[in-house]
């Protein structure tokens, strides 16, 4: 696959991932999005806040190579963030990540490198390519996408 084609397969899942997240906070009743499914769960405004800390550090910091940071903590403590704040947050990463894409090559993505602890998450950081956190970040929005359909099932019973 060319590079070209090979940003357009990252920009066109994760971008669309990244647009179902935010349709389904905005199905969601304003006063569901702060409610926790059950105890030690998080919140789908929670959830939706920690896919755009989480796909702007792996995609967009550590794959692209932008500088980027990142709150992890801050991710988790959205109370009374409205559903169109989350969902346009949503989109313009979306935005953002197809930008930074259109500025790598293949030798670029091929790069390895272990990425700054905040930027990793609560895990510890380890060696990747820049690459291989962009399909990472796939994955975890896509993990977190079904998270977030699930909850609004169990909160609409």
């Amino acid at each position: 696959m060319s590079l070209e084609g090979e940003r357009a397969v990252y920009a066109t899942i994760l971008g669309g991932t990244l647009e179902q997240i935010a349709r389904a906070v905005e199905s969601f009743p304003p006063d569901a999005l702060d409610r926790h499914p059950h105890e030690g769960a998080s919140s789908s405004a929670e959830l939706a806040a920690h896919v755009v800390g989480a796909v702007r550090a792996w995609a967009v910091g550590i794959g692209c190579g932008r500088d980027v940071s990142r709150d992890r903590v801050a991710e988790f403590a959205t109370a009374e963030v409205s559903a169109a704040t989350l969902a346009a947050d949503l989109r313009t990463l979306a935005t953002e990540l197809t930008e930074a894409l259109g500025e790598i090559d293949s030798a670029f993505l091929d790069e390895r490198l272990v990425p700054e602890q905040s930027l990793a998450g609560a895990a510890p950081a380890r060696e990747t390519s820049r690459r291989e956190s962009i399909v990472s970040s796939i994955r975890h929005a896509g993990e977190h996408l079904g998270h977030l359909e699930l909850t609004r099932d169990m909160l609409s019973d």
